[in-house]
């Protein structure tokens, strides 16, 4: 028997490996990790902190809003959101940017999930900090 997959894509940037933005698998919402990069120029315009004043904004807060907004599409497209996300696993390139992700981690999240953060080397678009995968439930 199994499980009936279906691939979801919501109007997020397309990415160039060209993997399924997520699936949805009887009532689990498994998406795929998503890093602030628009696939064409890098690091998404948005994400980016302006080089004229470095000191207005913090990359990894612009970085993880970025990429939280993509994931609210993408549960969105899926029938859930993010307040039915129940696993989350987070890649950063510097551990010490867990505070200001953490800040906006609970904008998004009024009863964060279960999370695991670990640090990692580098990530599949130069310039960005921060990657996160998360599974959720669709509501019945």
């Amino acid at each position: 028997a199994g499980w009936k997959r279906e691939a979801i894509t919501s109007r997020n940037p397309k990415p160039l490996a060209n993997y399924t933005e997520a699936f949805r698998a009887g009532g689990l919402v498994f998406a795929a990790g998503q890093i602030a990069s628009d696939f064409s120029t890098g690091v998404a315009k948005e994400a980016r902190v302006d080089p004229a004043f470095p000191y207005y904004g913090s990359e990894i807060k612009k970085q993880t809003r970025y990429i939280l907004g993509n994931l609210m599409n993408t549960f969105d497209a899926a029938g859930s959101s993010l307040d039915h996300v129940v696993k989350a696993q987070v890649f950063l390139t510097d551990l010490n940017d867990f505070h200001g992700f953490d800040e906006v981690w609970k904008e998004f999240f009024r009863n964060p999930p279960p999370r695991t953060t670990v640090g990692t080397s580098g990530l599949l678009v130069e310039g960005c900090r921060v990657e996160i995968d998360l599974i959720g439930i669709v509501p019945s």
